[in-house]
């Protein structure tokens, strides 16, 4: 009998996935696979960033990380440092630009462009920003404007309870950066003349500061969306959206 309730239960929660809008049957051999997962993905991005009850997925906006450490020792911008407990708000508004997937060579290789990042976290930094010197400890809030992302991912295909899923193995995150707006808090002990002429040069030269930075922030960013993803597909079987020749995508004869 108990046998007979997880099986009504692990069928329910497969046929319930499988029902979804934003779940699309994309096939391995097809030659448009990566147009079809890139469809697929623009339907779901909205609905991870509000949650997948359904497939008892969480919402993923707002994005929080641990910090993101800072370390540049050369050049015209030296600084050492880090942000401590970012949250990261935006996400929802991401659109997937493109998706290229090598089943073969076990990679993937995607774009995702984000309209505006709003980032507020502590920060410790000490250095010097082009011709001026940075000392200060604080809140900071961090605006970054038209995002254009590009990611590379190592993937695998593991089994989980027989079923195979697709799972990030590593990330690799690179972006740029159409504009930044900065304001940090408490610079140079609260004097707040030159926090202000700090800020605004900042502000000024944002484009030469976020290359520098970038490294870092794509880094974090990378394992916060690795782990994001894994627990996204861990949860929907491959069987259900990227099938083998020979699979149908019936969750009634894969469950069974």
């Amino acid at each position: 009998m108990k046998n007979e309730v997880v099986y009504c239960v692990v069928l329910c929660y497969y046929c319930t996935i499988s029902g979804t809008p934003w779940l699309k049957t994309c096939k391995r051999s097809d030659p448009n696979l990566s147009k079809c997962l890139n469809d697929m993905f623009v339907r779901m991005f909205p609905q991870l960033a509000k949650g997948i009850p359904e497939a008892n997925i969480s919402p993923f906006e707002p994005l929080y990380l641990d910090s993101v450490s800072v370390s540049k020792g050369s050049g015209p911008i030296t600084l050492t440092g880090s942000f401590i407990n970012l949250t990261v708000v935006g996400p929802s508004n991401a659109t997937p630009t493109f998706t290229n997937i090598d089943i073969r060579n076990k990679t993937m290789h995607s774009g995702i462009f984000l309209p505006l990042l709003d980032i507020k976290a502590r920060y410790n930094l000490k250095g010097n920003i082009l011709v001026l010197p940075l000392v200060g400890h604080g809140m900071s809030d961090l605006k970054l404007i038209k995002v254009d992302t590009k990611v590379l991912s190592d993937l695998s295909f593991p089994k989980i309870e027989g079923r195979e899923i697709l799972q990030i193995d590593h990330m690799n995150v690179n972006f740029k950066v159409g504009g930044m707006r900065v304001n940090l808090r408490n610079l140079f002990n609260g004097n707040e003349v030159l926090g202000q002429t700090l800020n605004n040069f900042l502000n000024q030269n944002s484009n030469d500061i976020i290359t520098d930075l970038s490294e870092s922030i794509g880094q974090s960013l990378g394992e916060i969306l690795k782990e994001l993803m894994n627990e996204v597909f861990s949860k929907i079987p491959t069987d259900l959206w990227l099938l083998h020749d020979d699979e149908k995508s019936s969750p009634e004869e894969q469950v069974s």
